[in-house]
């Protein structure tokens, strides 16, 4: 529905009330995919993101943005400091634009996995910012107008067909009319239906519905009474791109982490089938020490310095033919195999125990697999009430002092959790010094450096949760999150610092 005419109709019109007398300030990119435009207009400023993923495609407007140094480019300079002068939705298609003089205008084309920003100049194309879609070189944005008759008779000539008779609905309707068992009514109450919902969508509602895996669907009509309703385009808009976010990202990260792990079940799979297959090769062939045995017991028919002797076997009591090296003695012959089977027996052994252990590991996988939807059942029953989000455990116990707040790590586990999930680059990170204990964050205010007191009330709470809390002075360490790594291979919380600083506290605790 995000990306919906019916929606974008709204967002456009919106954007024409709120953002005329806007000028560009800056469209750049800094991230593959996608395009932030940043307005202006006196002291007021506003922002576009533009995310336009082949697997997720929407508009956003965050009340901040703030550039990198690196890794960022100017884009669409062309229109730099033009004035917005309008807003005009294109009709019956998921495109809008940005009107400016001298004939330019940015066309927002919001379509699924080929969506794009594109600048025309006097109607003809400047400049494209996903270059890869080739068809889009050639667009004329006059011709992407459509109509549609939407009286009695093609309604009746698409035989009540809504779908067929406005394309634009797409998906994002069907749920309306199944909840009005439309396909149950005559003609004459489908169509009436039909005009009502279209005028409703004139003036619709904004809502937020989870379903039931927990991902956000943007709305113009209530599914639940659950919905989190919103009072313009733009703010529902935004909500719902960073719920997606959060979520396709979690989603994308268990992904992730089960393709692992059913590699992993794989190759583990594959190899105990060779192992066992080995294993039975070698436990069905004759044991080299019974043929030791074979030889010692009969020396006295072997011919000396033969290649290949018939004996009966001692289990058997079948004829076996015997391998012989015709360089050496009997007695050197029967030292080989039971060399051989020293060797034999260390390969079954070991192949045993491998076997043992990888099918432990396939079992610990297949678990860590079931343990990926505890987050997902959490969600569920976050949204039907057996449980609150506030009721969730955090992992740190939180302090505000002089406006800030200082996060503490409860335990190794939770220390990693805030430090590597919690945290943001900036945000200063601190620790005893040489010393087990926990990890504590002090969140840094935009552009604002932390005072010198907060610093030291934080380095108070990081040397008394420590092995140092008994000490009349601890050396604590800090410097900013993004100058701390998780140490490879090392235990949950271990990590190494760079460009630290050392500062000499007493212990105290926050209660």
């Amino acid at each position: 529905m995000h990306n919906n005419f019916y929606f974008l109709r709204q967002l456009s019109q919106h954007l024409r009330q709120n953002w005329l007398g806007f000028r560009i300030g800056e469209i750049l990119s800094q991230a593959k995919d996608e395009l932030v435009i940043k307005v202006y207009k006196a002291n007021e400023e506003k922002t576009i993101k533009a995310h336009l993923s082949p697997s997720f495609c929407c508009l956003s407007f965050p009340e901040q943005f703030n550039r990198t140094r690196r890794n960022s480019i100017d884009l669409f300079q062309q229109i730099k400091d033009y004035e917005i002068i309008d807003v005009v939705q294109i009709e019956q298609d998921r495109s809008f634009y940005f009107q400016f003089n001298d004939e330019f205008q940015l066309l927002f084309k919001m379509h699924g996995n080929r969506s794009n920003v594109i600048l025309f100049h006097k109607e003809k194309i400047v400049e494209v910012f996903k270059n890869n879609l080739k068809q889009d070189f050639s667009i004329k944005i006059k011709e992407l107008n459509k109509h549609i008759s939407l009286d009695k008779i093609a309604f009746q000539n698409a035989g009540g067909d809504y779908k067929k008779l406005i394309p634009t609905f797409g998906k994002s309707f069907d749920l309306y009319f199944e909840l009005r068992k439309y396909m149950s009514l005559d003609i004459v109450e489908q169509y009436k239906c039909l005009l009502t919902l279209l005028e409703y969508l004139r003036d619709p509602k904004f809502l937020i519905h989870f379903d039931e895996s927990g991902l956000p669907i943007l709305s113009l009509y209530e599914i639940s009474s659950e919905d989190h309703k919103f009072q313009n385009p733009n703010d529902v808009l935004t909500s719902f791109y960073k719920s997606y976010i959060s979520t396709f990202r979690l989603e994308k990260e268990k992904s992730i982490l089960r393709n692992s792990l059913n590699n992993q079940i794989k190759k583990g799979g594959s190899y105990i089938r060779k192992s066992s297959e080995r294993l039975e090769k070698l436990l069905s062939t004759t044991n080299h020490r019974n043929i030791g045995d074979l030889i010692m017991a009969n020396l006295h028919i072997i011919p000396p310095y033969t290649g290949e002797v018939e004996l009966t076997d001692f289990y058997s009591q079948k004829l076996i033919k015997i391998q012989l090296k015709p360089t050496l003695s009997p007695q050197l012959n029967a030292e080989k195999y039971y060399r051989k089977a020293k060797n034999q027996q260390i390969e079954i052994d070991t192949l045993k125990k491998n076997i043992e252990r990888k099918e432990l590991h396939i079992t610990e996988l297949r678990l860590e697999g079931d343990n990926l939807n505890q987050i997902t059942q959490l969600r569920q029953l976050v949204k039907k009430g057996k449980s609150k989000p506030q009721q969730i455990e955090r992992p740190y116990h939180l302090v505000n002092f002089l406006e800030y707040e200082i996060l503490i790590g409860k335990n190794a586990v939770k220390n990693e959790r805030l430090t590597f999930h919690i945290a943001k680059k900036e945000d200063l990170f601190l620790h005893a010094k040489d010393t087990p204990g926990s990890h504590v964050i002090v969140k840094r205010k935009s552009n604002q450096n932390i005072p010198k007191k907060v610093i030291e009330k934080a380095a108070s709470f990081a040397a008394f949760f420590s092995k140092n809390k008994s000490v009349a002075l601890c050396r604590v360490l800090y410097t900013p999150k993004k100058y701390v790594r998780k140490a490879k291979g090392a235990p949950a919380g271990t990590v190494k610092v760079d460009r630290e600083k050392v500062i000499l506290v007493k212990p105290m605790n926050f209660k």
